[in-house]
């Protein structure tokens, strides 16, 4: 009876132990870590890269050269390519897409400025750098103008969205008594590279130093996309 149970046991883990390869399969599908690891670092990505990165940094210029009296504290340029293939299992009746890494960039502006968020949004807006959405603007006003219609919720922390359609999308945060600015970058990536500039110190540090921060967010398209 003890050599039956533990046969049993055997076949049981073993079955165990198929299910499991095969969930793991369906999970990962195409390429392995490894192999997406090697494309993310090849010539093609890197080419891609360089050239992402190049029309990202003009892009932080132009912001920069439009608002030159937002001082400029820190410059935060993250880069990372991801498996997207999410977490299918066996009988999931809708297994993510076929897309297994994509390879993506922002950049993070983190400025200081002499006057009050609401004189900082007029100017902004009026340096015609970005096209915010009007829904976007009209919340922020309502905000500051403490006269919401009753549209805007107790959690709303005011900021400014870019229009969709066009290479880059955009935002604007800042410092407010309800919440701070923050980074954070999650982590995971097959790949990453997170470059500072200006120095290396932290949003509580520069908070300290030059008080309310506002970061001005730049977020890429895919510049590398791995079937």
């Amino acid at each position: 009876m003890a050599d039956l149970r533990r046969g049993a046991g055997r076949v049981g883990g073993f079955l165990t132990a198929l299910v499991l390869t095969g969930v793991s399969a369906c999970a990962a599908g195409g390429p392995s870590r490894r192999e997406l690891e090697r494309i993310a670092t090849s010539a093609e990505v890197e080419a891609a890269r360089e050239r992402t990165e190049r029309e990202l940094d003009a892009r932080v210029q132009a912001v920069r050269a439009a608002v030159p009296w937002l001082e400029t504290l820190s410059v935060i340029v993250y880069d990372q390519c991801r498996d997207v293939r999410g977490n299918a299992h066996l009988f999931d009746p809708a297994p993510p897409g076929k897309t297994a890494l994509v390879c993506r960039m922002s950049a993070y502006v983190v400025f200081s400025a002499d006057r009050t968020p609401p004189g900082v949004v007029a100017d902004v807006r009026a340096s015609g750098v970005t096209q915010w959405t009007e829904s976007s603007v009209n919340d922020t006003l309502a905000y500051y103008g403490k006269d919401s219609g009753g549209r805007l919720s107790d959690r709303y922390v005011p900021s400014l969205t870019s229009v969709s359609g066009g290479p880059l999308r955009e935002s604007l945060r800042w410092d407010t008594e309800r919440a701070k600015v923050s980074v954070s970058f999650p982590e995971g990536a097959v790949w990453s590279r997170l470059v500072h500039r200006y120095g290396e110190k932290s949003l509580e540090a520069l908070r300290r130093e030059k008080g309310p921060l506002y970061l001005w967010a730049f977020h890429t398209d895919a510049y590398h996309r791995v079937p």
